[in-house]
């Protein structure tokens, strides 16, 4: 009888096939925890985990995350763990993964793009970061609570309100042109919508590049390291 490790593995071979650079083979280091790569999967707890930091704790925020090649100027983390490797692990729990088509690449996500820019859909997952503080005090939180959403008002008025509690969705990238996207553009979330990005925003807003910022006051100091975890949900929970 196969595994379910192995059931994920035949499943995801004819996707994994097609990349240019090869997957990390998952390796079991205890009962039920693997590792791909740099990123480590539980999955008795569906969770996904990997090293990321800081890359600015102020200003407007297009990504969620990306490798230290991808845009930087515009994201709320970095991490030097390959988004292959993350799509992987995530397969091996059991995301569906790969549901978006691959069309053209955009060159460019700009109000042109986002304006015609279809709904995502995905594997609903919760995000959380994980850090220690100035004072040696290991903390944790939803990776939302430290985003907020500006409302532009008329007079030139600007509501800040926090970014919604609640799940993000597991996109997974595509492949162009026998690549994979997420690993090419080195884009794990975005805040606004990327089908070639691993990780999208569900909340109202997805389409707008200028509303959303880091939340000075709860972020801790760029560069600060940081454990970054992916939990998918059940696919029978219901949405909030």
């Amino acid at each position: 009888m196969f595994s379910r490790i192995a059931i994920a593995l035949l499943t995801a071979a004819p996707l994994l096939a097609q990349a240019p650079s090869e997957f990390s083979a998952p390796k079991e280091i205890a009962p039920g925890i693997f590792k791909v790569g740099t990123v480590q999967l539980d999955k008795n707890t569906s969770t996904v985990t990997f090293p990321a930091k800081v890359q600015m704790n102020d200003g407007l925020l297009e990504y969620l995350m990306v490798t230290p090649e991808g845009p930087v100027h515009e994201t709320l983390l970095t991490s030097e763990a390959a988004p292959q490797d993350v799509h992987m692990a995530m397969l091996l729990l059991g995301a569906k993964g790969m549901v978006q088509k691959g069309g053209a690449k955009p060159e460019r996500i700009d109000a042109e793009f986002l304006a015609k820019a279809p709904k995502l859909t995905g594997d609903r997952i919760s995000l959380r970061v994980k850090w220690t503080d100035k004072g040696g005090k290991e903390q944790t939180t939803p990776v939302e609570r430290w985003i907020v959403r500006k409302i532009f008002k008329p007079k030139k008025a600007v509501e800040i309100v926090g970014a919604e509690d609640g799940p993000w969705l597991y996109t997974g990238s595509y492949f162009y042109e026998n690549r994979f996207i997420a690993q090419v553009d080195g884009m794990f979330g975005a805040m606004v919508t990327f089908p070639g990005a691993l990780i999208n925003n569900p909340r109202s807003g997805a389409n707008d590049d200028h509303i959303w910022f880091v939340k000075p006051d709860a972020v801790p100091p760029a560069g600060t390291p940081v454990e970054f975890s992916i939990t998918l949900e059940p696919a029978d929970k219901p949405a909030k």
